[in-house]
């Protein structure tokens, strides 16, 4: 579709705005509209980067929170997460395969049920519905017991972000590699432990660099993420992707994340991501080879030396 305030350019249906329009800060109406509301009155919960702040008997962003008499409740802790673990034969965060990879056994992959992020293009978007259910849930003790048989334990999600604490008990108590595939957005007071914890791989998924565009496709600010790549940088081995969204993340997006991350290390490997119709963006098209390369040369003049395009087969 066009879109609805300059009928010129392409939109998705579940925004009805234009990525030119969102940055002029002329869509705020619609991306309100095409996300749940980040609680921000309230009893504060410092759980993740979003800080909610719940009124009674509201519940948190990532729907694991609640505030019930003037206390947060939380549905998720140490010991107990609502999620699923289950053995992989594939790399889990396949774009750092390198890592863990087949020739090293299985990985268990432990996928937490719960996001802070509200991404209009998530393909994992399952999550939406464990949270709202608190179900399936998993015991640290019986993933610990899990990764004896495993070479690698990788939390993705949704995003461990939103139940660090479970996430940091099994990383504790396992006597394999770690990783992470997370969106970044986690409260910088668990840095430390997250860096103690890793002798894998941390791969952050930027999804967008400008902030307004952050709002409009993932419902959250991105600045916390961007400060937590650059600390665990500082400390531990990173990977970033970025997924290729059509008429929003264009070359132009995709060189200033990359500018970002060579300012920290040029060996970061970057991989962009082809997409296909998902979730609440399931109008639009598979990202195009033009597209996949614009944004590749515009990682590599950014002064990015590991860039690849990743789902290949996806491109069109």
């Amino acid at each position: 579709m066009k879109c609805e305030i300059c009928g010129k350019e392409n939109a998705a249906e579940a925004l009805k705005v234009c990525r030119k329009c969102i940055l002029e800060g002329k869509g705020d109406e619609y991306i309100q509209r095409a996300h749940k509301i980040l609680p921000n009155k309230g009893k504060a919960c410092h759980i993740c980067g979003n800080e909610c702040r719940m009124e009674e008997k509201q519940k948190g962003f990532c729907r694991l929170r609640e505030n019930k008499e003037g206390k947060i409740l939380s549905y998720s802790d140490k010991r107990i997460a609502v999620g699923q673990y289950y053995y992989d034969a594939l790399p889990t965060n396949c774009v750092a395969s390198w890592v863990c990879g087949l020739e090293k056994g299985y990985n268990l992959a432990v996928f937490y049920g719960a996001c802070n992020f509200d991404c209009l293009f998530c393909q994992n978007w399952i999550h939406h519905e464990m949270a709202e259910k608190r179900q399936p849930v998993m015991t640290a003790d019986e993933v610990i017991k899990a990764a004896e048989n495993a070479e690698c334990v990788c939390f993705f999600g949704g995003d461990p972000s939103c139940q660090i604490m479970h996430a940091l008990n099994v990383a504790e108590h396992v006597d394999v590699i770690v990783c992470w595939e997370t969106n970044g957005n986690f409260a910088k007071r668990y840095l430390p432990e997250i860096i103690k914890h890793t002798d894998g791989i941390i791969k952050f998924d930027l999804k967008t660099w400008n902030e307004k565009l952050s709002y409009a496709l993932c419902g959250v600010s991105n600045k916390n993420s961007y400060e937590n790549f650059e600390y665990l940088a500082k400390h531990c081995k990173m990977a970033a992707s970025t997924l290729l969204v059509p008429y929003y993340v264009t070359a132009e997006e995709v060189h200033e994340i990359a500018s970002f991350i060579a300012s920290i290390d040029d060996n970061i490997p970057y991989t962009l991501l082809a997409f296909y119709p998902c979730y609440k963006m399931n109008d639009l098209p598979y990202t195009s080879k033009k597209q996949a390369m614009e944004c590749y040369d515009a990682a590599k003049k950014a002064g990015l030396k590991k860039v690849r395009i990743g789902n290949i087969h996806l491109l069109r």
